[in-house]
């Protein structure tokens, strides 16, 4: 199976992400964006809302749910 890559920008993959939030105890967007630098370039993968085009599959916000 492919691996989903959330952040493109920075190519880290779902696994690597839930990785980190388990290992770490992620409870807020924030945190996650400081510990993974997911989200800091085009920023569309943080929230459907940053995402007007529905381009990515699933979203940084979705993950903390």
């Amino acid at each position: 199976m492919e691996e989903i890559e959330v952040c493109i920008c920075k190519r880290i993959t779902l696994s690597e992400l839930l990785e980190v939030i388990d290992n770490e105890g992620i409870k807020d967007i924030q945190t996650l964006i400081e510990k993974t630098k997911a989200g800091t370039v085009c920023k569309m993968c943080i929230s459907p809302e940053d995402d007007p085009y529905g381009e990515r599959d699933i979203h940084l916000s979705e993950l903390l749910r």
